[in-house]
């Protein structure tokens, strides 16, 4: 070709009979990692295309397909963890320094416990999350069957359907977020695990830490689950503060008179959790309620008629990405603790996760309100 950048097209006949380039291939991208993986640049100019579903919901089908990406997105780091903690755990037990495998030293037995710990705290989310995608999938297309079900069991269907979607949109950017997150972590702590050794070529752990970095900027970047997070969540709120008062105070009686000490604990989570979350919106609305502190959150969102987002919205972006991560390790809390519940075998985990996330919780809490 004389353009040295055109790699390929695509001639197609268009509705004249005349022949086109539809769509060239420009360039390949050199990326950092994922190279199994090709990225390039495709260019249109007068393309001929065919529309895909119903006009006027091109926005709503990519955003089905987003979210189905970012669960995607989530079991890819999920994945890397687990190679990334089993490429260190093989070292550390192989490694001899000072009379001992390093796995018996204890800052890397350390290091080996908080991988496998997050890790298996990640798959419970998952597992969780794509449970009610699954679930409220299968209700969806239960709703469509010939002949049409009665109305009771309809309206039935519809609820639980709608409490999966609202689990699902929860859990997802929470997911995304913290899995992406904790694959740049956990990659770089097996290659610290690793040494010297684990900077060459020679060691599949640093072609790990190179395809762990897209994690967080792919299929929408962890500022942006963060701040879906924080729009979700504080919407909820002003939509009905009554629920979110009676959720707080539940939390906080939970905290304290619960007979299980794991659930006073998760107790003690969520107060934090409501806690750093009412900050925000005190914070937020501010601007709009005189003395807020003096009105009942009850009136909070009949007060508030118009917003400027570049300056109501300000403390609440500061802190989108700490709330999202707080959120987030509550949340998985909360699973473990429910499975530990059920399942006695699970308690070890979720006391193990527990010891880990409540000092960090703690610290995020602390940021947001000081």
């Amino acid at each position: 070709k004389s353009d040295p950048w055109t790699l390929g097209e695509l001639l197609i006949e268009d509705d004249e009979g005349e022949i086109i380039n539809n769509v060239v291939v420009e360039r390949l991208e050199e990326k950092l990692g994922i190279h199994a993986s090709v990225t390039c640049t495709l260019a249109y100019d007068d393309s001929v295309a065919e529309l895909i579903g119903e006009r006027g919901q091109g926005f709503k089908l990519m955003l089905m397909l987003m979210n189905n990406a970012r669960l995607g997105v989530s079991f890819e780091g999920i994945g890397l963890i687990e190679n990334a903690y089993r490429l260190a755990k093989e070292y550390a037990a192989e490694r001899k320094s000072m009379g001992k495998t390093i796995d018996q030293h204890e800052m890397i037995a350390d290091y080996l416990e908080k991988m496998d710990v997050g890790l298996r705290g990640l798959r419970a989310m998952a597992f969780d999350a794509v449970r009610a995608v699954e679930l409220s999938s299968r209700l969806e297309v239960q709703l469509g069957f010939d002949p049409p079900l009665d109305e009771a069991e309809r309206k039935s269907l519809e609820r639980r359907m709608k409490k999966y979607q609202r689990r699902a949109r929860d859990l997802t950017p929470l997911l995304k977020y913290l899995a992406s997150e904790k694959a740049v972590e956990f990659s770089q702590l097996s290659m610290q695990i690793h040494g010297g050794v684990g900077y060459t070529k020679e060691f599949e752990v640093e072609k790990l830490v190179r395809d762990a970095l897209v994690l967080p900027i792919y299929e929408g970047t962890s500022q942006i689950q963060s701040l879906m997070a924080l729009k979700d969540s504080l919407g909820l709120v002003m939509k009905d503060p009554g629920r979110f008062v009676r959720r707080l105070a539940a939390a906080r009686v939970a905290s304290l008179s619960a007979r299980d000490p794991m659930e006073r604990l998760i107790g003690k989570l969520e107060s934090m959790k409501y806690g750093a979350m009412q900050h925000i919106i005190t914070k937020i609305t501010k601007g709009k309620l005189q003395q807020v502190s003096q009105r009942k959150i009850t009136e909070w969102s009949s007060a508030i008629k118009e917003w400027d987002p570049k300056r109501d919205f300000a403390f609440g972006m500061l802190h989108a990405e700490r709330l999202c991560r707080m959120m987030a390790e509550v949340e998985i809390c909360k699973i473990l603790v429910a499975q530990a519940a059920r399942y006695p075998e699970r308690e070890e985990l979720a006391e193990a996760y527990l010891e880990r996330a409540v000092p960090e919780i703690t610290y995020l809490h602390d940021q947001i309100m000081t």
